[in-house]
């Protein structure tokens, strides 16, 4: 009889624990409710396009595991970098290579690059990790005002980094990031597609912060980016607090902080995931948050970032299967 009542136990249990997640998001939900009220912006007059007159200058590091074909793409993540400021520093990690081999990139790159080659990592998926003691480098530098850490294929313009650097000064006070998209182009419908969405999300069950009754800053399921972008406080921030550590999130680096999307990540994803799920505030399921314009019921595309290698949407992947127009609804 204890046999049986404790296998019907068990199983209960099991079944319950696969709801977990959305009895979660629920209690989630319930709590910003509470407290939407918190979340509202004052100054209506929210320009995200508006041109910067301050001096810019960031400090951009990107990984690359060298591959010839994809040298063209990288190119391409440089001088959209280089036109945003020609202030900028863009440092390139790579795998050991040859001096051929890193002559072609300096050739393929028509602009100012330091290339940093490490010759012998302890493996290749901790390349990623190598530019924090370089960001530690750059923070001392009094005259850099950004920090910027990409994967090889992410194109960022100058119209994301006004749209970053505006939203920044309003999100500010609520501990909020302003967030990216990744999109590619799926080339048998010619539409774009949220390569990071694993599913669409409701708009009314997720937490926000109000400009007015047309636009939101929405904090979705899925916000993984494969970058970040900090102004000098958020840098500080990361790398000096725990979440430039590879195991944060981990029971194993903190017991009263474990989490369990930042443990799921791969090493190499979590080079990049920054302060994401670090301090968040209450109710918020991260500190990043994407513009959604609720008359055009759909995610500003100015958040938008273009995933130049454009392998998730045309081919059977479990990314890339959900329309930008259709990720938020």
């Amino acid at each position: 009889m204890l046999i049986y009542f404790l296998e019907r136990l068990r199983k209960l249990l099991k079944s319950l624990g696969k709801k977990e997640k959305t009895i979660n998001k629920f209690i989630n939900y319930l709590k910003f409710k509470k407290n939407k009220s918190i979340y509202e912006i004052k100054d209506k007059s929210v320009d995200l396009y508006k041109d910067y007159n301050e001096k810019i200058k960031i400090a951009a590091i990107i990984t690359f595991f060298f591959n010839k074909d994809k040298i063209s793409d990288l190119a391409k993540v440089c001088e959209s970098l280089h036109d945003i400021s020609d202030q900028n520093e863009i440092h390139i990690f790579t795998n050991s290579v040859s001096l051929d081999q890193a002559q072609k990139i300096r050739d393929e790159i028509k602009v100012k690059i330091n290339l940093i080659i490490i010759d012998e990592p302890i493996h290749n998926r901790m390349l990623p990790w190598y530019h924090l003691n370089l960001m530690k480098k750059l923070f001392i530098v009094d005259d850099i005002t950004h920090f910027l850490y990409l994967e090889d294929d992410i194109l960022i313009d100058k119209s994301n980094f006004k749209y970053w650097l505006n939203s920044r000064k309003i999100l500010k006070e609520f501990n909020l990031i302003p967030g990216f998209v990744r999109t590619e182009n799926n080339k048998s419908n010619n539409q774009l597609y949220a390569i990071d969405f694993l599913k669409k999300s409701k708009l009314d069950f997720l937490p926000k912060v109000k400009v007015n009754n047309d636009y939101f800053f929405v904090n979705n399921e899925f916000p993984y980016q494969g970058m970040y972008l900090y102004d000098r406080q958020l840098m500080e921030e990361h790398l000096f607090g725990p979440s430039s550590n590879p195991d944060c999130g981990h029971g194993a680096f903190d017991t009263n902080f474990i989490d369990e999307r930042m443990i799921n990540l791969d090493l190499m994803a979590k080079a990049n995931i920054g302060l994401t799920y670090t301090n968040p505030p209450n109710a918020f399921l991260s500190r990043i948050v994407i513009p959604f314009n609720n008359k055009k019921k759909r995610i500003d595309p100015v958040c938008e970032i273009k995933h130049l290698s454009n392998r998730y949407a045309n081919v059977e992947s479990s990314f890339g299967n959900i329309k930008i127009q259709e990720a938020i609804e």
